[in-house]
């Protein structure tokens, strides 16, 4: 994810570090989201900054900070953002022909469905992360792989999306 990040931001003098488990000799450290605190008592003097990257929205949104506090280039930050946006333009329009409801169970799947604008009910189709799913009934649920570490950053960011847009597919055409 760390080398993805540098390679969206333009950045060319970096070392990719382990702050969340060590101290580190590093002045800005770049984390994901969740780890600030754990992190900042192993590295009390460093700047750090969390990367959101749940949906396309949360990593642009994190590249446009850093772009505001002079980190990277602002070029091909600006570059990255527009590759981000016709990326995520691409994804939502495979959501066009989908008139379904959905219920998901966590604020992380909450906040893909809400980005990919579908509609949420208590009535609609359950969606959860795999770390809830129990071994059974699987026949009316979309199991959403969260942790997929063979795929890059923004790949991963793409995968979420895809996961529930083909799981609504398949589930549509299991039920009617």
């Amino acid at each position: 994810m760390y080398k993805e990040i540098a390679d969206l931001i333009g950045l060319e003098d970096y070392e990719i570090v382990n702050p969340y488990d060590n101290k580190v000799n590093c002045d800005f450290l770049i984390i994901s989201k969740g780890y600030k605190e754990r992190v900042k008592k192993l590295n009390p003097n460093a700047e750090i900054f969390e990367v959101k990257s749940v949906t396309f929205k949360d990593l642009i949104e994190s590249l446009e900070e850093l772009k505001k506090l002079g980190i990277g280039d602002e070029e091909k930050i600006n570059n990255s953002i527009e590759f981000l946006k016709n990326k995520e333009r691409e994804i939502k329009k495979l959501t066009k022909d989908l008139n379904v409801k959905v219920n998901p169970k966590t604020e992380f799947v909450k906040k893909v469905v809400e980005d990919l604008g579908l509609k949420i009910s208590d009535d609609g189709i359950l969606i959860i992360p795999d770390y809830l799913f129990n071994g059974k009934d699987i026949e009316n649920v979309i199991i959403l792989k969260t942790h997929n570490y063979d795929l890059g950053l923004v790949e991963r960011i793409e995968d979420r999306y895809l996961q529930i847009i083909n799981g609504l597919r398949d589930f549509y055409e299991r039920t009617h």
